[in-house]
């Protein structure tokens, strides 16, 4: 675990981390399948840094295979709360949202979902969930998106596209009329 600016480290303290959560009926993220997931996905980055056919690489294989499984296991996390978003949508959590949801980010974009990702877990083990936001709706001749990184457990609010899409709409059409009438 030497060399190429401590990933391996990082990686390994997220792991542990995350197994230690785990062990003790916790969750980092809030849903202990994604905290498997992930678990299962560094795993196998370190097994790819690992030499080939050693103890070491077959041993995280097993343990990537083990995380798999366990997420496929794990209950749907209990207690969301429904339309209770501050702005009255649904609280999902950023890996729970599907193309076509509208979303909203605290702090952060609203727009239609693009994507979620884990970011690289920083020398503590800490890795937040990036957001990806289109704000195509914003701009006139660009495709725009915007990128916001939440905490663990932070849950966004899927919002109703059909209203949020005419929303944005009628704000489009009211700036492109105030920047015509000058």
């Amino acid at each position: 675990m030497r060399g190429n600016g401590g990933r391996e480290r990082a990686r390994h303290a997220f792991v542990s981390r995350t197994l230690a959560a785990l062990r003790t009926d916790l969750s980092i993220t809030g849903d202990r399948a994604e905290d498997w997931r992930r678990v299962s996905s560094e795993l196998a980055m370190l097994g790819q840094m690992a030499a080939p056919g050693d103890d070491f690489q077959l041993a995280l294989v097993d343990l990537e295979v083990l995380a798999k499984q366990s997420a496929g296991l794990e209950p749907a996390p209990t207690g969301l709360p429904a339309g209770t978003g501050p702005q009255g949508g649904d609280l999902i959590f950023p890996w729970q949202a599907s193309e076509g949801d509208w979303i909203s980010v605290p702090g952060g974009p609203a727009g239609p979902f693009v994507s979620t990702a884990m970011t690289m877990p920083n020398q503590a083990g800490i890795a937040r969930t990036t957001v990806t936001v289109s704000q195509r709706h914003r701009y006139h001749a660009a495709s725009s998106h915007a990128d916001a990184r939440t905490e663990d457990g932070t849950r966004i609010e899927r919002l109703d596209a059909e209203v949020e899409r005419a929303r944005a709409l009628e704000r489009w059409n009211e700036d492109h009329s105030a920047w015509h009438d000058r």
